[in-house]
């Protein structure tokens, strides 16, 4: 069986952080950023908060949060 080497957290604010196997703590949007031998982190998959769809952490963006379309709702033009 095959042990994860990671877990996603959420703060109270709503922040979403990687919790890796040895107990360090990276934000979300830092991991999103891992290339070379640590890029794994950044295909990591999460839910959106507003629409749900699955995502990368890479293409969550810098918040680790949000997709491309919901992080740009409002923004005019």
């Amino acid at each position: 069986m095959k042990i994860q080497a990671y877990k996603i957290t959420r703060s109270e604010s709503g922040a979403r952080f990687v919790r890796l196997a040895n107990g360090s703590v990276i934000p979300a949007g830092i991991a999103g950023l891992a290339a070379g031998p640590d890029k794994w982190l950044s295909e990591i998959k999460c839910k959106c908060r507003d629409c749900g769809g699955l995502f990368t952490l890479r293409e969550l963006g810098d918040s680790g949060q949000w997709c491309e379309t919901c992080a740009s709702v409002g923004i005019e033009d």
